[in-house]
């Protein structure tokens, strides 16, 4: 009789440590999963996020960037027309400064480039760059 209760409780207890492990295994599995995700939507969004900031630099070397934002001032937005959005991602950007060295003929912009995702809001990616024009 004493067996039986013994082996009874040998039982429960190795389903109990197979039920942990399982249990375990899940949660890593689904962890690794969002992580995974997240992951990929975040290099989605820097990858447009470069984008953006391509075309703005093409448009500073043929000098047309103050067609799209006022130059003159400071932390001014930039109008991205069809270039704010990209799919699931929204882009905005603004001229953080812009400096003309009249001895040289060079200009220098700063500019950043936010990135969102509709779908999962604080999933950024956020781009601050300065490009010298000469």
């Amino acid at each position: 009789m004493r067996r039986k209760g013994l082996a009874l409780s040998t039982v429960l207890i190795l389903s109990l440590i197979a039920l942990g492990f399982t249990a375990v295994m899940l949660y890593m599995l689904t962890t690794g999963t969002k992580i995974t995700g997240s992951t990929a939507r975040y290099t989605s969004s820097l990858e447009v996020a470069k984008g953006v900031s391509s075309y703005l630099m093409r448009l500073m070397e043929e000098d047309e960037l103050c067609n799209y934002t006022n130059c003159n001032l400071p932390d001014q937005p930039i109008n991205l027309g069809s270039y704010s959005t990209f799919g699931d991602y929204v882009a905005s950007a603004r001229l953080l400064r812009r400096v003309v060295d009249t001895a040289t003929g060079a200009t220098v912009y700063a500019v950043e480039v936010k990135v969102y995702n509709k779908k999962v809001p604080n999933e950024k990616a956020v781009v601050d760059f300065v490009y010298k024009v000469q």
